[in-house]
């Protein structure tokens, strides 16, 4: 396929996530918008949660009342920064005005697309997540595919002001990226290459989007890229680097909640080094304002002064999210089928999954009951 349509010359990118703003969660978002405007020449827009949302999925909060903030991200590393409840021009030393919603991955997508921005955006990126999404336990549990697949839903879009026809009558292009911590600590090298390889990915899928054969849609562009990159150095060097076309592994989760005695807690969804080690951290309340950015986003529980805990001792039955990964994190790779994005992820390479914004049902006429498992049922077939 061809270059992807743009409305101008200049490519203009919606870039969001489910991590919010740069902070101990959210490391990868600022370097990661730096490369795609140096690098690629991007008009990149970004508009994200004010505080951190994974595994919310393709969630809409529907009795909430979003409020927006303006966020002016500082050198070198974007965790300053001041944040405003109105826009203002560029100050000395920022480069860029980011908007923080408070509302989920979804929601930020879908704002952008209509209210923020309509008729200007070419393609929506999320992430780079913190932390991988390979697999159906992950992709249908990942704010930063939930974030993509709002994009893929939110049409019909308008055109540019100046009259132009709309590029996204079906669809609007949508790429998911998520690193994927193996080892810690994650070096500034690691992520160095993780950015420069995310970056990569995405102009070679802009630069030759792929095509779609749908039975009701016919031949169309893909909806969205699903984009896992494995967190190992010596993987993400140019000269070993491997980028393999992959599908989804099928899995799934057992228990995710265990029984807590605390008000409210912390979860990293990239920290896999303590998955069977309690957290006693909480997330202060005003750590979801939008009053400061950075580490006030989400602290980092690694700062004793940023967190506390508050034991409950009124006997109320409580559970808080608390994971057992190891059998999706490291399943046996004869385990995995090949081809997959979690045997991808095991052997080292990036994984690129082609995916569609809907719930995949069975192949047409593969499915039925137990006397008809020869002929199956077919689409419009009553049931007798």
């Amino acid at each position: 396929m061809p270059r992807l349509q743009t409305y101008k010359e200049r490519p203009v990118v919606l870039l969001t996530n489910d991590d919010g703003p740069p902070c101990a969660s959210s490391p990868n978002i600022f370097s990661f918008c730096k490369l795609l405007q140096s690098r690629l020449g991007w008009d990149v827009k970004v508009v994200i949660p004010d505080c951190q949302k994974s595994w919310v999925g393709k969630a809409y909060a529907i009795s909430d009342v979003i409020s927006a903030s303006y966020f002016y991200p500082l050198e070198p590393d974007g965790l300053t920064g001041d944040i405003t409840t109105k826009s203002r021009p560029l100050r000395e030393g920022e480069t860029m005005e980011w908007m923080l919603l408070s509302g989920t991955p979804a929601t930020c997508t879908n704002i952008a697309l209509h209210n923020l921005y309509p008729g200007e955006i070419d393609l929506v990126v999320s992430g780079p997540n913190h932390g991988r999404n390979s697999s159906t336990a992950f992709a249908l549990s990942s704010g930063t595919l939930g974030a993509a697949l709002a994009g893929a839903l939110s049409i019909p879009l308008p055109g540019p002001s100046t009259g132009e026809p709309s590029l996204h009558i079906d669809h609007i292009p949508c790429i998911a990226v998520s690193y994927g911590v193996v080892t810690r600590p994650v070096t500034d090298r690691i992520q160095e290459l993780a950015t420069d390889a995310a970056v990569d990915v995405c102009e070679r899928l802009f630069d030759d989007w792929g095509w779609d054969e749908d039975h009701q849609l016919g031949r169309h562009l893909v909806q969205l890229y699903s984009v896992n990159i494995p967190l190992v150095e010596a993987d993400l060097e140019k000269s070993s680097r491997k980028t393999a076309w992959t599908n989804i592994w099928r899995n799934s989760y057992g228990r995710l909640f265990k029984v807590t005695d605390q008000s409210e807690v912390r979860y990293d969804p990239g920290d896999h080094s303590n998955q069977n080690r309690p957290q006693k951290t909480e997330v202060p309340p005003e750590s979801s304002k939008t009053s400061t950015a950075g580490p006030a986003a989400i602290p980092d529980s690694a700062d004793p002064a940023a967190v506390t805990s508050k034991a409950s001792s009124d006997g109320q039955l409580k559970f808080r999210f608390g994971p057992d990964m190891k059998p999706l994190l490291f399943p046996p790779i004869e385990s995995l089928p090949v081809g997959s994005d979690a045997w991808a992820f095991a052997k080292g390479y990036i994984g690129v999954t082609p995916m569609r914004a809907q719930f995949a049902g069975p192949i047409e006429g593969r499915y039925g009951f137990g006397k008809e498992e020869n002929e199956g049922k077919k689409a419009g077939n009553l049931w007798q």
